[in-house]
């Protein structure tokens, strides 16, 4: 009969190479579906969530729009 090999474990974390995938759709592909809500940027998968990075020209549009909208307030006010 065969000697059984034992493997040694250690606690180093994930590999580099391991693919981690979404928990909510228990997909391994290597782009984020965007379903989760994150919480201060991290998703639930422990990854940066792209889905809540805003880019120079995202802000840009958010920071017009809300001016915008303060105006109509102000108009409405008077």
């Amino acid at each position: 009969m065969a000697k059984r090999r034992t493997v040694k474990r250690t606690r180093n974390g994930v590999p580099e190479y391991t693919v981690l995938g979404c928990p909510l759709t228990k997909s391994h592909a290597l782009w984020c579906h965007g379903l989760c809500v994150p919480k201060k940027g991290i998703g639930l998968c422990g990854r940066v969530s792209p889905h809540t990075v805003t880019g120079r020209t995202q802000m840009a549009i958010l920071k017009h729009k809300i001016k915008q909208q303060e105006s109509q307030r102000d108009s409405a006010k008077l």
